[in-house]
């Protein structure tokens, strides 16, 4: 099956400061991915580097031809002048599609389409960016911290939400019940370089620890050889 995404050899720094080097992974149709890396690493530059908003050093990101993809942003950022429903179509809004707005954004609690987005709070203003990824439907999903500003009742409809219709799905999010509740493969950014798990959240952690005693193993038998000789 050929990949909706196919990361080959990236790699990516800022000056002297390497986040990560030569690193591949792929993410197929109907796929859901959560993206783990401890603060600072680079999942936020490696968002940026997947929506084009940042080019890489080396290597490539290649996406299936003809596919549509939404980002949602973790800060995203609207006209303050433009009303709610503007900002949910990007002013491109299909009439059609009008009513399935106003669905999502009812779930959302966001009820005045007519609203000044200056007028929503941060947390509002990021539901709205959220309504507008999921209105569109691209074929291909990437969220940063989709959970964030939503109550229980609104992450549990979301949940459900991208459970179905076999959407592909790139997630970076801190809730890890969200993330073992979606996402069927992790992939982790870690010491510059990424690690596959192909299993939910928790076969994650377990296949981890697994990783790290092996490497610790490893590091020790290496000290005592180096001890004998």
């Amino acid at each position: 099956m050929t990949p909706l995404l196919d990361v080959q050899n990236v790699s990516k720094a800022f000056g002297a400061h390497v986040l990560f080097e030569n690193i591949s992974f792929s993410i197929g149709e109907g796929q859901h991915v959560g993206l783990i890396a401890k603060n600072g690493t680079g999942k936020t530059t490696l968002l940026s580097l997947l929506s084009g908003k940042e080019s890489v050093d080396s290597g490539s990101i290649i996406y299936r031809k003809d596919i549509r993809v939404g980002f949602l942003e973790q800060q995203p950022k609207f006209d303050p002048e433009e009303s709610v429903l503007d900002a949910c179509f990007n002013h491109n809004g299909e009439s059609e599609k009008v009513l399935k707005a106003k669905q999502i954004l009812t779930q959302l609690r966001i009820d005045n389409l007519d609203q000044k987005m200056r007028e929503l709070s941060g947390g509002q203003q990021k539901r709205v960016a959220l309504a507008n990824v999921l209105i569109t439907e691209p074929d291909f999903l990437i969220l940063d911290e989709p959970t964030n500003h939503l109550d229980l009742e609104m992450i549990e409809w979301l949940e459900g939400y991208l459970s179905r219709g076999g959407r592909t799905l790139l997630m970076v999010t801190h809730d890890r019940f969200f993330l073992e509740r979606v996402c069927d493969t992790i992939v982790e950014l870690d010491d510059k370089t990424v690690y596959t798990y192909h299993g939910n959240y928790a076969y994650y952690l377990e296949k981890r620890e697994e990783r790290i005693n092996s490497t610790l193993a490893e590091i020790q038998r290496a000290n005592n050889l180096y001890r004998r000789e």
